[in-house]
């Protein structure tokens, strides 16, 4: 009974930590987000309320990624709270080892992570989603900006043409911000198409609100312009939509589909084995933190293995980012680039915490 206490004890503190830590990043976040994006507002033309809730939107999906800090940060502040305390040097002389010590903590940290996997990421991607639509919405209205700026050359009922956008939204059917490009027999562009929106319909884009330009003209609106493609809707998903914004249970069914007309799914699969491998990278980011803060320190040397311990933490964020950069371009598999940075801290820790605790 009193060791089942102890490890609810410990177990509590670490998810108070966790939901605490989890609070403040995102009210953070928010604010910051919610500045950039009135920035980007023409004045008078978006509301307050219609920025604050774009930004309510985005933030669960920006929070995904720092996921693995949050655990860590939570895991070293309860920790060093509790040496603080005396309480682990207590449970120690009780005779409590490190390992079990650490078991509600590991506990904690793989719970939080299957929660924020099935429950919390199909949350975060619905919302970026919606976010998505607004955006398209009001692209008229705010300049929009993004590191995806994908572009597709097509070819429609004898039509060439090149059409690009700075807002995907529905899974590559709807464009934001969006600049075409149509030519001529020889390739050379003869139009280009600006415009505030794009939906793909009956094998062609509908252009709203089309603003055309040509050689030695003035740009003269249009209204609807219609582009006529052959490609097909899941190839624009493959190119257009960003995997950050699928939800793991919709993944699995679009990479078979993918790879069953011939294209390449890395990007998705990638994402796919990061999300499952997401619990044992927040068990590897527990032990990462013992390491640095499980041992008693006296009140000065508290900042100095904090320090540490985030050092650690930035450290595998950047190996987990090459390595998901690499599997989403081929040029590892998924899976290898998905699991490895998981194994390597999980074995840091392990090793640092042997030999501190057994020399």
């Amino acid at each position: 009974m009193t060791r089942w206490t102890l490890n609810l004890y410990f177990f509590r503190r670490f998810l108070v930590s966790f939901l605490s830590t989890f609070v403040a990043v995102f009210a953070l976040v928010y604010l910051v987000d919610m500045i950039e994006v009135s920035r980007r507002g023409l004045p008078g033309d978006v509301g307050f309320d219609t920025i604050a809730t774009i930004s309510a939107l985005r933030v669960p999906a920006f929070i995904e990624q720092a996921f693995p800090f949050i655990v860590l940060f939570s895991a070293i502040f309860t920790l060093v709270s509790l040496n603080r305390k005396m309480e682990l040097v207590v449970a120690r002389a009780a005779g409590v080892s490190v390992w079990q010590m650490l078991a509600p903590f590991i506990a904690g940290a793989f719970l939080i992570g299957v929660v924020s996997v099935a429950i919390y990421n199909p949350l975060a991607s619905f919302a970026q989603g919606k976010a998505a639509q607004l955006q398209t919405e009001n692209a008229g209205s705010m300049q929009t900006t993004t590191e995806r700026a994908p572009w597709l050359r097509q070819n429609g009922n004898g039509v060439e043409s090149i059409i690009g956008a700075k807002i995907v939204a529905d899974r590559g059917a709807t464009l934001g911000s969006v600049t075409a490009f149509l030519l001529d027999g020889e390739g050379v562009v003869r139009e280009r198409i600006d415009a505030p929106v794009a939906h793909l319909r009956d094998g062609a884009w509908h252009i709203e609100n089309a603003s055309v330009t040509r050689i030695g003209s003035p740009p003269v609106n249009e209204g609807e312009r219609v582009i006529p493609t052959t490609l097909l809707p899941e190839y624009i998903e493959q190119r257009l939509a960003d995997p950050e914004t699928i939800s793991i249970w919709e993944l699995a069914p679009k990479i078979e589909v993918a790879r069953s007309l011939g294209y390449n799914a890395d990007a998705f699969a990638m994402r796919l084995n990061a999300l499952i491998a997401r619990p044992a990278l927040f068990v590897a980011m527990v032990l990462v933190a013992a390491t640095v803060a499980v041992r008693y320190t006296r009140i000065g040397q508290s900042g100095r293995m904090i320090v540490s311990g985030i050092a650690a933490g930035f450290v595998l964020y950047v190996v987990t980012f090459l390595a998901q950069a690499l599997g989403s371009n081929s040029v590892v598999p998924p899976v290898i680039a998905a699991w490895f940075p998981v194994v390597a801290a999980g074995l840091f820790g392990t090793t640092i915490l042997l030999h501190q605790e057994d020399g």
